[in-house]
């Protein structure tokens, strides 16, 4: 029943204070109908009293209720504007009701009133990060844990915004924090293997994942985030498993829709993606999912015609978006793909790759954004500034063929800066790199900040090692970022980026019509082998023999070391007519690296060679040592036909195993035939597939030929390895792009 007022108010026997004092009672007790009906009596007597308001408004704020709850507290700040709580509280319901900024003020105005409070320091950081201030958050939230060092959740808050401004390391720190003085906290697992993820740590991220799933199996985050580790660590099937996990426990899940479609597209299961793609656009129009949707590619296309009608959708894709007009705010995070499987389709991109570029800079026009000292006129005095930029400049095959520039070109002419793009990996190549580049930049995983970095270097020339491999790189390349820009073969297909000047190739690796196939300017090196200044690999002194590594002794063995997705269909009659040629010979390949590639390599090989399928033996991913033996016991290497091998080609020439290879219009299908005409002999080149398969069998079968190939390979290979020239020539070209 309410209480009675006489005409007065409140009834006599009943005084202020003694009514806060009871419903307060009631409050902390947890009977709020008793508690609010004592703030009513007051607050009937004196509407505008403060602390009656405020508890009133707590308690509707505890039921949900918080616009009531927002009237009540900012009644009690207009009665009383020197009490912290007040805006405090009020801050608290205008989040809850979505109005972050009205919020975010409040907070302010509770934290002049109390500066050292650490729940208002921790609660407008937080608001700060949710609204990505994280410049203003993370003092505030580092005044909080210097204040409240023993509470997780300021940690936490604190690691939220440090991993929200790419300050990953720093983040991964607070959340250990965090789990040390909370273990039972699964978020706190959680965001520190996301932070750990985010550095490369990714056996400390799948740990702390799997530690928040062992707190809370029904966790969806945790479960897609386990995933995308599980991605990153190429266990892509696993980590499919991990995403429809999450899915069961929240079907709309957005990341883990959209991250099981990626899984199912990079384990080449092309059309599954296609419709998990349109599964988790929902009928929506998320513009990034939208891309991903238009631009799935098989990965190891089952036919000639599935890689026409992927191409045909491909541009009718995009076209179609660019009427549409979307807008991507973050395409690196929103589509996070760069085309990779096109350079294998044996076609010209370039209409393909600036279709997309032209896309991306209508939907995203910030991703041509320009460093201030491209525009301010002469250059500087001094070395010609040079940044090396790769994600891959570790034990890596652009490691591998990009660390001799770093040794060796000349000082003091030039300053070699090393640009390691997220996430930076300690082995003993990015080691090498470092120790001989004159600076090491790590870069930020934000694309803005990153941009900054590398703007205030003040670069001549930006030199990609790798465009197309990698999203992270192939985004930071629409910016202008150094007078010069340029890239080379390590993903070697045109990019379509207009700010893209040059593509740096050799003469005999390119056809008198080449400049047609580049957006980019083309520039030819003279009297070069290759583009690496490539480190003569270390041959195994005492190989094994065929017999010691498990494969036959009496008959042809042909090596095809390629990635599997470099296996064009076309490139299977090959295969079928050098075993029709050689009926006891076998044809010795690698595996996947996913599992599923080796599935649908297998079923395309048993569609195109029958019986023949079982002279195909396909051995398991071989340390480096291992690939180099079976190079050694091998009579032939067969280069694949539209994307040549370039490290596997050298490596071979090294062992002085003879490779068979039929050149392409393109360069990357014209690799190891430039190899060869550098080195002036070409006997092993190939006019026709047929020639090809003649020219296997002659070297399995011929002992002269065999001999000869042998003889010339050895005689001519010491100008491939370790060539000053390679250098001078680059040198040459950063002289001449950056006097222009």
């Amino acid at each position: 029943m309410p209480f009675r007022l006489n005409d007065r108010g409140l009834r006599p026997e009943v005084s202020v204070a003694r009514l806060i004092e009871t419903g307060f009672e009631h409050h902390r007790a947890g009977n709020s109908s008793l508690a609010r009906a004592a703030y009513a009596e007051i607050l009937a007597a004196h509407p505008q009293h403060a602390d009656a308001n405020y508890l009133t408004g707590l308690l509707c704020a505890a039921e949900g209720d918080h616009a009531v709850a927002l009237s009540h507290i900012e009644r009690a700040m207009s009665a009383d504007g020197t009490q912290a709580a007040y805006p405090l509280s009020a801050a608290s319901s205008l989040r809850a009701l979505g109005r972050h900024d009205e919020a975010i003020e409040r907070y302010r105005a509770a934290l002049r009133l109390d500066p050292d409070d650490t729940q208002i320091l921790d609660d407008l950081g937080t608001a700060l990060e949710e609204a990505g201030a994280y410049a203003e958050a993370i003092p505030l939230l580092e005044r909080a844990v210097a204040r409240a060092p023993g509470e997780w959740r300021v940690h936490y808050h604190l690691g939220n915004a440090l991993r929200g401004a790419g300050r990953n390391v720093e983040a991964a720190e607070r959340y250990r924090q965090a789990v040390l003085i909370n273990p039972d906290s699964a978020e706190a697992h959680n965001n520190l293997g996301v932070a750990a993820q985010q550095t490369g740590a990714l056996a400390q991220a799948r740990a702390s994942f799997e530690a928040a799933l062992a707190l809370a199996p029904d966790y969806p985050d945790a479960h897609n985030n386990l995933g995308a580790c599980l991605h990153a660590l190429e266990r892509t099937e696993q980590a499919v498993d991990c995403f429809e996990r999450a899915l069961a426990l929240d079907p709309i899940h957005p990341l883990a829709r959209v991250n099981r479609a990626q899984a199912l597209q990079e384990l080449g299961r092309w059309r599954e993606a296609i419709t998990a793609y349109e599964a988790a656009l929902g009928g929506g129009g998320r513009p990034g999912v939208q891309v991903r949707l238009a631009t799935v590619l098989p990965v190891v296309a089952r036919s000639s015609a599935e890689i026409v009608e992927a191409r045909e959708r491909f541009g009718a894709g995009i076209d179609a978006l660019a009427e549409q007009g979307i807008r991507l705010a973050h395409p690196e995070k929103e589509v996070a793909s760069c085309n990779f499987h096109l350079a294998y389709h044996g076609f010209g991109n370039r209409v393909l790759q600036q279709k997309i570029a032209n896309l991306y800079l209508q939907a995203c026009p910030e991703l041509g954004w320009r460093a201030p000292h491209v525009d301010r006129g002469p250059r500087r005095s001094g070395p010609i500034r040079v940044g090396l930029i790769s994600r891959f400049l570790r034990n890596h095959s652009i490691g591998k063929t990009s660390r001799g520039l770093f040794a060796q070109i000349t000082r003091p002419d030039f300053e070699v800066i090393a640009l390691f793009a997220p996430p930076f990996v300690d082995d003993g190549m990015s080691r090498f790199i470092s120790q001989n580049a004159d600076r090491n930049v790590i870069l930020p995983g934000e694309l803005g900040a990153a941009r900054e970095t590398i703007a205030a270097l003040e670069l001549d020339v930006l030199f990609y090692q790798d465009i197309g491999m990698d999203p992270f790189t192939y985004y930071l390349a629409f910016a202008r970022l150094a007078p010069v820009q340029c890239v080379s073969f390590g993903h070697p297909d045109t990019t379509g980026i207009p700010n893209m000047d040059w593509w740096v190739s050799t003469e005999d690796f390119e056809t008198p019509d080449a400049p047609s196939h580049y957006s980019e300017r083309l520039w030819r090196a003279q009297g070069i082998g290759t583009l690496a200044y490539y480190y003569r690999p270390p041959v195994p002194a005492e190989p094994k023999s065929r017999r010691e590594l498990g494969l036959p002794e009496g008959r042809a063995i042909y090596f095809c070391p390629h990635s599997l997705f470099r296996i064009h269909p076309d490139f299977d009659a090959i295969f079928g007519a050098i075993l029709a040629r050689d009926p006891t010979s076998e044809i010795i390949m690698i595996e996947g690296t996913q599992p599923h590639w080796t599935t649908l390599f297998r079923e395309r090989l048993g569609r195109t060679l029958g019986p023949d399928l079982g002279r195909v033996r396909i051995l398991p991913l071989q340390p480096h040592t291992a690939y180099l033996n079976l190079m050694q016991v091998a009579d032939a290497m067969l280069d694949p036909i539209y994307f040549n091998g370039m490290n596997n080609s050298l490596d071979a020439f090294a062992v002085g195993l003879p490779i068979v290879t039929l050149p392409h219009v393109f360069q990357r299908g014209r690799h190891t035939n430039g190899i060869y005409r550098h080195m002036g002999w070409t006997g092993c080149v190939a006019a026709d597939p047929a020639d090809y398969a003649n020219i296997a069998w002659r070297l399995a079968h011929d002992p002269d030929f065999h001999v000869e190939a042998r003889h010339e390979i050895a005689q001519r290979r010491d100008t491939l390895f370790e060539d000053p020239r390679v250098p001078r020539e680059f040198e040459r070209f950063f002289h001449e792009t950056v006097g222009r």
